[in-house]
């Protein structure tokens, strides 16, 4: 594997900027069940994303990779995503734009900073996409069992966003938005909104009543 590891990172004066997928979540006060789904699509993210790097890493020296690179990346991030949930337009757009986004910026960045072919950075785009993917979840199954009220929820440490902790414990209608930094999100790490200065590395999550 030419990906680089935790390791190999540290050897060269990297600080590793994810967690083990296991301790990632366990601040999060949420049952068992939902800190494992949670951990199950992070492991898969990152074994995603961990293929897509080896695929660039091996093959960008024989010549134009750009568009097969996208492409595997964006069919292997839509087979995760159907295997685990069921898909609706708002997941199909979101596996779209995250692929462009984690595409780009591989590509632009690969040969300035080996982070970017890491499996550090597999497994932090892994934590933090898996927490999206089952907030949006979490939501869809809220209202087929007919819950009303959604309550935002922070992990409470330090590292949360004063935007967030603004909301913490903040109860509404479950079909209507938290205003989170001045932004409409229907859940923590709104899949639907692109604003990573609110949404990377957010470990917030919701209750339902």
């Amino acid at each position: 594997m030419s990906v680089l590891s935790f390791d190999e990172l540290n050897k060269l004066g990297k600080e590793r900027r994810s967690e083990p997928i296991e301790e990632y979540y366990e601040p999060m006060r949420i049952s068992r069940k939902r800190r494992n789904d949670r951990i199950r699509i992070a492991r898969k993210y990152r074994d995603a994303l961990i293929e897509y790097m080896d695929f660039v890493d091996r093959f960008a020296q024989y010549g134009y990779i750009d568009i097969p690179a996208k492409e595997m990346l964006r069919s292997s991030l839509l087979e995760l995503i159907e295997d685990a949930f069921i898909v609706d337009t708002v997941l199909r757009e979101y596996a779209d734009r995250l692929s462009e986004q984690i595409h780009d910026s591989t590509m632009r960045n690969k040969d300035k900073d080996p982070y970017f072919l890491s499996e550090d950075r597999a497994t932090f785009i892994g934590e933090d996409e898996a927490n999206a993917l089952v907030n949006y979840d979490e939501l869809k199954e809220a209202v087929e069992l007919g819950k009303s009220r959604k309550t935002w929820r922070t992990v409470g440490d330090k590292a949360v966003r004063d935007t967030h902790r603004a909301v913490e414990g903040k109860t509404i209608p479950l079909d209507k938005p938290f205003i989170v930094g001045g932004y409409e999100m229907m859940v923590p790490r709104d899949p639907e909104v692109d604003a990573p200065e609110e949404t990377v590395n957010c470990r917030c999550w919701l209750t339902f009543s």
